[in-house]
């Protein structure tokens, strides 16, 4: 994905790209992921409780408990396993990109959503990292603009400090991250090769 960019302007080239690192931008789903593990785990404990319940409810008033619980769950269960997938396919769909002449923002799985702020209209770089954060050494870096509502935000991006260098290197015109294309000298054949050695 070096050196290539859709919808670039002439010139134009990608110096750095990167996703939200997968542990901070899935606080949720991790929380939710345990939520259904223990949900897993004590199924069969809860419904043996709503049996018990049950026999008590039963003398009052008839109430379907047992299929109620178990329904419930299994909606619960559905919701989780929907959910946790939309959020690692979020994931996938956010990309941060560095240009020569830009820092882009790509969002979106079905809409995509593109944003992007020009090196010359930074006034200015704030990061901000939770104590989880800087375990995993993830961070958010908010990019203001010399204009009300121009500002971006590039979430959990990995290592911020680094990515806030280089774009401060960008900006003053650095070349930062380009990979030199080398020519690649075209194979000659057994026959040219022996022509060369032998051939005078």
């Amino acid at each position: 994905m070096f050196n290539r960019m859709n919808d670039s302007n002439p010139g134009e080239r990608v110096v750095f790209e990167t996703r939200p690192r997968f542990l901070a931008n899935m606080k949720s789903t991790i929380l939710k992921l345990v939520i259904l593990v223990g949900i897993f785990y004590y199924f069969r404990t809860i419904i043996a409780a709503a049996i018990i319940l049950q026999e008590y409810v039963v003398q009052m008033v008839w109430l379907p408990l047992i299929q109620g619980i178990f329904y419930l769950l299994l909606l619960i269960i559905i919701l989780l396993i929907l959910s946790i997938i939309f959020e690692i396919l979020s994931w996938r769909g956010k990309k941060y990109q560095l240009t020569n002449q830009r820092v882009v923002i790509q969002k979106g799985i079905l809409r995509r959503k593109r944003s992007s702020i020009q090196y010359p209209k930074i006034q200015d770089i704030e990061i901000s990292q939770g104590i989880v954060d800087r375990i995993i050494s993830a961070g958010d870096i908010e990019i203001y603009g010399g204009h009300e509502h121009t500002n971006i935000v590039l979430e959990d991006i990995p290592n911020p400090r680094e990515v806030e260098d280089m774009i401060d290197r960008v900006m003053l015109g650095e070349e930062v991250g380009f990979k030199t294309q080398r020519r690649k000298t075209p194979k000659r054949s057994i026959i040219e090769e022996y022509d060369k050695k032998f051939k005078r």
